[in-house]
């Protein structure tokens, strides 16, 4: 499936190129700069900067800070350029109406959303790879709503990378009781990957 990022009135460069899901990862978690993400955010650094030197696009919020600013500058910084400067491989969906940190200069943009719901289904189309940092209830909104994908549409299954154990360990134990219970007749393990290391992270993205 190819993708067609769009210009957009308040974008510039132009954006021309093509994109397959199966080359994009979305990256997603906090948008604030908290010391407790401090280690987060540097390696979210890290595996941005190897998964675009491999050659894949990454996807984000457009955020400036926190994990977003991570991958956002780094993605931007180690990324090949199109014909006007800008960074082909770092590419982001928005939300209207803008929470007032983006960077519009420095990406390409797949399009813009009113709602974060809809925003959520639209990087759902637009890549086959997610990798979740910490955040706050949006990036637990986002996280349950593509593990809830891979629940009830298989067929269209994401690869979910949780980066961070302690983090994720009430979500994890959540899914678990309703396997447990019955409530979900697939395993968590099915649906998700939990890590912590950089390493661990790039080896399944694989």
């Amino acid at each position: 499936m190819k993708i067609t990022a769009i210009k957009q009135n308040f974008y510039t460069p132009t954006f021309k190129a093509n994109y397959s899901k199966e080359n994009n990862v979305a990256i997603l978690g906090s948008s604030k700069a908290t010391s407790s993400i401090l280690d987060d955010m540097d390696k979210c650094s890290e595996i941005t900067k190897q998964l675009v030197l491999s050659g894949k696009n990454i996807i984000t919020g457009c955020g400036s800070k926190g994990i977003m600013g991570s991958v956002y500058y780094t993605a931007a910084k180690y990324s090949t350029k199109d014909e006007n400067g800008a960074p082909e491989q770092n590419v982001v969906i928005l939300k209207r109406p803008f929470w007032g940190d983006e960077d519009f200069k420095n990406c390409q943009i797949f399009g813009s959303e009113k709602t974060e719901a809809a925003r959520i289904e639209r990087f759902i189309e637009t890549a086959d790879t997610f990798i979740i940092f910490a955040g706050g209830p949006g990036t637990i909104q986002e996280a349950s709503t593509i593990i809830s994908n891979n629940y009830y549409n298989k067929e269209n299954a994401k690869k979910v990378i949780l980066v961070g154990s302690d983090y994720f360990k009430g979500l994890n134990e959540q899914y678990w009781n309703m396997y447990d219970c019955g409530l979900i007749n697939r395993s968590p393990e099915e649906l998700y990957t939990i890590v912590d290391e950089v390493d661990e992270a790039l080896i399944e993205t694989k």
